[in-house]
């Protein structure tokens, strides 16, 4: 399976000579099927080229989006998408060898070509480089702790289980529970350690749903100590687990997205730093555990926001967990 450095070493020995429209090198040495290549254009522009037997005719019109565009070449038959910004490039990256993943096992070009091209109109909302206003420290500590707990779900879990977990990640959606899992919901509070009480929001975020567990997973950080970890760097360790396992890595980049998070704009969040000191895990579901929810207060009620003082959530503890970040 194709990994990122070796993508690196490929770009290196890459050098545009000015004979041909495109230089370029086949990412494998034929262990995909599909045949597929990187390479330079004309305009010096990175391109990940998919070939196209002869004999198939290609339906599709050329597509410009911001940063990418895809077209077909027909001097040689090439499936071509073109990275235009620079800037992108790890995103392309990650990019290539999500196609690689997803196509390179495929022998059928009919759907090798339209899973390309699917792809191409996925990830090309990841490319924009729209200015976004910065978000607060609260917020992003709340991302970080959201993405730590996904860190720790995936660390563990069976590939063919993977996406199911990704998806279950509804904390960017603002929706009733930070993870939607098949057995259980989650609701994940991020405080610093000095801090004995989190905020709750709203009267959903402690909701049961019929048949399922409900677990408050109570996160205590330490901002910018010695050890702390930025969001974009916790990402990549995300990401890096995804890859291995073979997952979808775009299913993150759109929950980041309904955030206005990209993989261009993270960084501008470098100066936030957490280190992980314990996780505290809840039983929500107990009759006496103290909660205000939609099924428990007047219908004359409403946005409701208030706080859980800690001290009194010993009787309801199912586990604590002390580590520095992993």
């Amino acid at each position: 399976m194709i990994q990122s450095n070796e993508l690196q070493n490929i770009w290196k020995n890459i050098q545009y000579s000015g004979k041909s429209e495109f230089e370029f090198n086949r990412i494998d040495s034929g262990i995909s099927i599909p045949e597929m290549s990187i390479g330079l254009n004309s305009s010096l522009n990175k391109c990940l080229l998919l070939e196209i037997p002869k004999n198939y005719n290609v339906d599709f019109q050329k597509s410009i989006k911001q940063n990418l565009t895809l077209y077909f070449f027909k001097d040689t038959n090439f499936i071509v998408l073109e990275l235009t910004d620079k800037a992108f490039e790890d995103l392309f990256d990650d990019l290539i060898i999500s196609i690689y993943q997803h196509i390179y096992q495929l022998s059928d070009v009919d759907k090798y070509s339209k899973i390309f091209i699917a792809m191409f109109y996925k990830w090309s909302e990841f490319f924009d480089d729209k200015k976004v206003e910065k978000h607060s420290l609260d917020i992003i500590k709340g991302l970080y702790g959201e993405l730590f707990i996904l860190y720790l779900l995936i660390k563990e879990c069976n590939s063919s289980h993977l996406n199911d977990i990704l998806m279950s990640w509804k904390g960017p959606y603002d929706s009733g529970h930070d993870f939607v899992l098949e057995n259980k919901n989650i609701e994940v509070k991020t405080k610093e350690t000095i801090k004995n009480s989190v905020k709750i929001s709203s009267e959903y975020q402690l909701e049961y749903e019929l048949k399922k567990g409900l677990e408050l997973h109570v996160i205590s950080v330490e901002t910018n100590s010695e050890n702390a970890r930025s969001l974009s760097r916790l990402l990549d360790l995300v990401k890096d687990i995804i890859i291995n396992k073979m997952g979808d890595f775009s299913i993150i980049l759109a929950a980041l997205l309904q955030k206005n998070i990209t993989t261009q704009n993270i960084r501008i969040y470098d100066n936030f730093q957490f280190e992980v000191m314990e996780i505290a895990i809840y039983d929500c579901l107990d009759e006496s555990f103290p909660k205000l929810t939609k099924s428990n207060t007047p219908k004359a009620v409403g946005n409701i926001q208030y706080t859980l003082y800690l001290d009194y959530l010993n009787d309801f503890l199912v586990s604590k967990r002390k580590f520095f970040d992993e």
